[in-house]
């Protein structure tokens, strides 16, 4: 994309009589300069249309800033404010979190090998876990059904058997651990 003369005349019009005249200094400098910032830009950038938007932000930088009267050369200044705008862009760039396709890069992720073989625990029922709580203390038994097999509330639990909300939370931890023992000790014994 080229900035057409047009550009440089309505910014020309555009600006006050007394800036008028760094506005004409700008287009004429950008006029003698565009064609190394182009292919300046498209060193620096991955493509066309990167190198075309950061000309293209080269020009509207220096239109923003205006044509200091102490410039010497016009070009090297437009090819400073290109070469800044592109680092400014870089460091941008690198503060964006990276993107990574899923299936290139996380491939041994999504494959699922089976070198573990699958706990004990891995293989019981809803039966099994009902099977195993008759070996329970009742008190421990009875939270445990309320809020497992009910979906009872530790606030509803408290409230039926006449006990603190803590205690309803250390039965059922208690509970769940002999679970575990009893289940895992059933299970051990087994082929």
């Amino acid at each position: 994309m080229t900035i057409r003369a047009s550009t440089c005349q309505r910014v020309v019009r555009a600006a006050r009589p007394l800036e008028r005249e760094g506005a004409l200094r700008l287009a004429a400098a950008w006029k003698h300069a565009e064609p190394q910032l182009r292919r300046l830009a498209e060193r620096l950038c991955r493509g066309r249309t990167d190198a075309a938007d950061l000309v293209q932000d080269a020009f509207l930088r220096a239109a923003t800033l205006g044509m200091p009267t102490d410039v010497r050369n016009p070009c090297a200044w437009l090819t400073t404010i290109l070469h800044h705008l592109f680092v400014d862009r870089c460091r941008a760039d690198a503060r964006k979190p990276a993107q990574e396709s899923l299936r290139d890069a996380h491939e041994a992720a999504l494959q699922h090998d089976d070198l573990d073989p699958e706990p004990a625990w891995g293989q019981l029922t809803v039966d099994d876990v009902r099977a195993a709580l008759p070996e329970l203390d009742r008190i421990y038994r009875d939270v445990y059904v309320m809020h497992t097999f009910e979906g009872r509330s530790y606030e509803a639990i408290a409230a039926r058997l006449e006990i603190d909300r803590v205690t309803v939370g250390t039965r059922l931890s208690r509970a769940r651990r002999m679970l575990r023992e009893v289940l895992s000790g059933g299970r051990e014994n087994q082929p």
